[in-house]
């Protein structure tokens, strides 16, 4: 079997894109595919450096057959990036499989495309094979047809391509003529006629539901898998859109799929499941607070979602104003669970024994993300400490910092880097991780009292404790040369906001109270006995926080470094 040829579209989504070819590397038949990418222009001045990031990073990437790199020249846009793409590789390949920067596939993913494309060439009434279905409450066939077009991860040949029709308002007329507006619709519980609509009026520019109506007028079919096998990561409220849609989140099977061919006909029976799924979401309220939803859905998501269906706010996230830390933490699961301290360790050691790059959060990384102002300052704290270095890395997980910046630290004549963590972390720590350089403890006085630390770091973690001014207090009560912030977050509109941050289930499920800090406060603490020798953002994007399922304000990440204020003789 001639294995089709891996399209992917990027644009400026880096972590997301990450996400997308580290999954994809893990695909059975990965090493033996060709991998082709279309990375599209900045659109504007404020995209040029996310985008020249991307084609960094797309330059690094291995694990297949071959790379191939298609970097435009000017700004395509999303539709026209695709149907141009897709255009030119199906008529050289015929045959093509197809992923979006945002698409997280199961290791199955490639083998079913390959095994549906292999077993389906030939049936003329097959237009494309989907990768992705809807979370439908009975179980559905293991595959199964459905007269409809997907593109959350779908393959086609050139022979189905040849049908897409770009002119919407041909394919509304169309529709119109032979009175198929309802079926669709799907028995008129989608919205498609309605973005289809949009799409001739300008509202949107989705290349997907032309796609799906050039299959439908054709009345070709697209065989579907019972279970999902790509998930959407775009959708978790970590970019600029604030809350995105969870409607169409779904599970990712681990279940090789049993390709055997099947009758190509319509399934009534999945199609009713369909029609289900649309009529259960139309019922949640409409969420409009933010126009820049409705423009990302509009131009980047498909299958293509309702512009008149019901949105609700992400699940993932920032919610609520919680009056007491009790409050907020009775609604979560914590970060005491095994699980996330068993997958943090798996990531941490493939690190350390050199199996991997980089890792945060349990999520491994082609390519180290440095925080330069925090490198800088470790630089400094070392040449002014005859290049030795003591730091005490305040609930620094199983030594991430560590192995994110031990490159740049691997000249010094003495380094020690001590984790102080939560007990699971610190006896996992001690196991499993612990060398000469890096040890764990359990609290912060047994640290300083047998490494003499000369910084302090709390990268991403102050907020996360019940009283951070407290423990700000107690920090800086110890006197230590440097104190380094990072990534701790703030919030202009409501002072010391208290929320509650539920985990995308793709990094891992949990759920914890999460502070919005005073910046202001926050600054207050040090003024007695530290200067700011400078400030940065961190992480770049502002943060959205939903109040209600009708109001959103935003939060933002930023880092700060300290030095201990000299004494006047």
């Amino acid at each position: 079997m001639e294995l089709a040829p891996i399209v992917l579209f990027v644009y400026k989504r880096l972590e997301h894109l990450k996400k997308t070819v580290n999954a994809l590397k893990n695909n059975f038949l990965a090493e033996e595919s060709e991998l082709i990418i279309f990375s599209d222009a900045a659109k504007d001045d404020f995209s040029i450096k996310k985008v020249q990031q991307v084609r960094d990073y797309i330059k690094s990437i291995n694990g297949f057959k071959t790379v191939t790199i298609i970097e435009r020249e000017q700004n395509c846009g999303l539709a026209n990036n695709i149907i141009s793409g897709v255009t030119e590789v199906v008529n050289k390949y015929g045959k093509i499989i197809v992923l979006e920067d945002d698409l997280v596939t199961s290791k199955y993913f490639l083998k079913y495309m390959n095994d549906a494309l292999d077993l389906y060439e030939n049936e003329e009434d097959v237009i494309s094979i989907s990768g992705y279905f809807f979370d439908t409450k009975k179980k559905i066939p293991e595959t199964f047809f459905l007269r409809w077009a997907d593109c959350w991860g779908w393959a086609t040949w050139k022979r189905g391509w040849d049908l897409f029709e770009s002119d919407g308002e041909k394919l509304l007329q169309e529709l119109t003529k032979r009175k198929l507006l309802k079926k669709f619709n799907i028995n008129n519980s989608a919205g498609y006629i309605e973005m289809l609509k949009g799409q001739i009026e300008g509202t949107n520019d989705s290349w997907a539901v032309r796609w799906y109506a050039s299959a439908f007028i054709n009345n070709k079919l697209t065989l579907c898998p019972g279970s999902s096998l790509v998930f959407n990561v775009g959708c978790d409220g970590s970019g600029t859109h604030c809350d995105s849609s969870n409607i169409l989140d779904t599970s990712i099977s681990n279940n090789l799929v049993n390709m055997t061919k099947i009758p190509v006909k319509n399934n009534l029976f999945a199609l009713k499941q369909v029609e289900k799924f649309f009529r259960r979401i139309n019922k949640r309220p409409f969420l409009n607070h933010l126009k820049k939803v409705r423009k990302y859905i509009f131009n980047n998501i498909a299958p293509p979602i309702i512009t008149k269906a019901l949105i609700k706010p992400s699940q993932y996230g920032f919610f609520g104003n919680y009056n007491s830390w009790k409050d907020a933490k009775k609604l979560c699961t914590g970060y005491e669970d095994n699980k996330i301290l068993e997958k943090v360790k798996e990531s941490v050691l493939k690190v350390k024994n050199g199996e991997a790059i980089f890792e945060r959060d349990s999520f491994i990384l082609d390519k180290i993300q440095y925080s330069f102002p925090v490198l800088a300052g470790l630089l400094k704290a070392a040449v002014e400490n005859d290049n030795k270095l003591s730091v005490l890395d305040f609930g620094g997980s199983l030594g991430s910092h560590y192995f994110q910046n031990r490159q740049f630290l691997a000249g010094l004549k003495e380094l020690k880097w001590n984790v102080v963590e939560q007990q699971n972390f610190v006896k996992t720590g001690r196991e499993y991780i612990q060398d000469d350089e890096l040890k764990f403890y359990y609290d912060v006085d047994n640290c300083i009292k047998e490494q003499n630390p000369n910084l302090i770091l709390i990268s991403g973690v102050i907020q996360y404790l019940e009283n951070p001014y407290i423990m700000l207090e107690n920090i800086i009560s110890k006197n230590v040369q440097y104190i380094f912030l990072d990534r701790t977050t703030f919030c202009k509109e409501i002072k010391d906001l208290l929320t509650v941050q539920k985990i995308h289930p793709s990094i891992y499920e949990a759920s914890y109270p999460a502070w919005f800090l005073d910046e202001e406060k926050f600054l207050s603490y040090f003024t007695d006995r530290y200067n700011l020798i400078t400030d940065f953002d961190a992480l770049g994007d502002e943060v959205p926080i939903s109040l209600s399922k009708r109001k959103c304000i935003w939060g933002y990440h930023k880092g700060f470094i300290f030095e201990r204020r000299v004494k006047n003789a």
